[in-house]
């Protein structure tokens, strides 16, 4: 059995390194095939014949999970153009100078003159907010766990490819976020103050209680107060990036990291 968990694993270790997916569903037949023999004989080939069967199922699996993932996409003729929809704020948004940035699940897309928009389940969404004709002006707040109707415009992940370096389009894929784009000035509508769904729940927890440290250790006063939210809460980005600096040099990244 542990070799055959073995073979499984070492079949969809495989599919990673391929330069494209393979097509799961012949994978998927010579597995059955290579599996017969081992229903009726018990004898070392068909324990081989299992063995190649269990790496075939895991090559079928990985291909299967990874076209369901890819399948969901943006249709590229919606790139760079108004999209309406209504959805739930997924993640802590996160703050930064021109305004905020969070992942937000779509529950509908909304027909538009020209057809129905091909929008993914979760985006990466960046609201621009704090100038307005040299103005300040008040931030609408978003909060996890809130539906949205948003008016957006969207585009499909892109990422550097620099050697060695932080591959972005890679980190959104794993955590299934297949467009980004930013908030187009149309009036946002908020629909529901809370959408109770247990993931939706725990990111709204985490923000109530990054809220509760940011009222009583303001960030001007206590500029380590970040170190303590992302031990809490685990959000990283509440650390500075001075802080981070110096946990660089005092070869400590990795602890805060964990």
């Amino acid at each position: 059995m542990r070799l055959n968990i073995l073979a499984f694993a070492a079949g969809v270790l495989g599919v990673q390194m391929q330069p494209e997916l393979p097509g799961w569903t012949l994978w998927a037949v010579i597995g059955g095939l290579l599996a017969l023999p081992r229903l009726r004989w018990s004898g070392w080939p068909a324990r081989v014949l299992a063995l190649l069967a269990c790496l075939a199922f895991g090559v079928a699996w990985a291909g299967w999970r990874a076209e369901i993932r890819l399948a969901d996409q943006l249709g590229a003729e919606w790139e760079g153009r108004d999209v309406e929809v209504i959805g739930v704020v997924a993640g802590l948004p996160q703050d930064f100078s021109n305004g905020t940035r969070f992942e937000f699940d779509v529950n509908f897309r909304l027909t538009v003159a020209t057809g129905n928009p091909v929008v993914p389940g979760r985006i990466m969404l960046s609201w621009y907010q704090g100038r307005r004709d040299g103005e300040q002006f008040e931030r609408l707040q978003v909060r996890p766990g809130e539906r949205w109707r948003f008016t957006v415009r969207l585009k499909r992940p892109h990422g550097n490819a620099n050697p060695g370096g932080f591959d972005y389009e890679a980190w959104l894929l794993e955590r299934n976020i297949r467009a980004t784009g930013y908030i187009r000035p149309n009036p946002p509508q908020r629909l529901d103050d809370m959408v109770w769904r247990p993931d939706y729940a725990i990111e709204r927890l985490r923000h109530t209680i990054r809220e509760s440290f940011a009222r009583m250790l303001p960030e001007e006063r206590y500029p380590w107060a970040g170190v303590l939210v992302a031990l809490v809460i685990g959000d990283q980005k509440a650390i500075q990036g001075e802080l981070w600096t110096t946990f660089n040099r005092t070869g400590t990244t990795h602890l805060m990291s964990i």
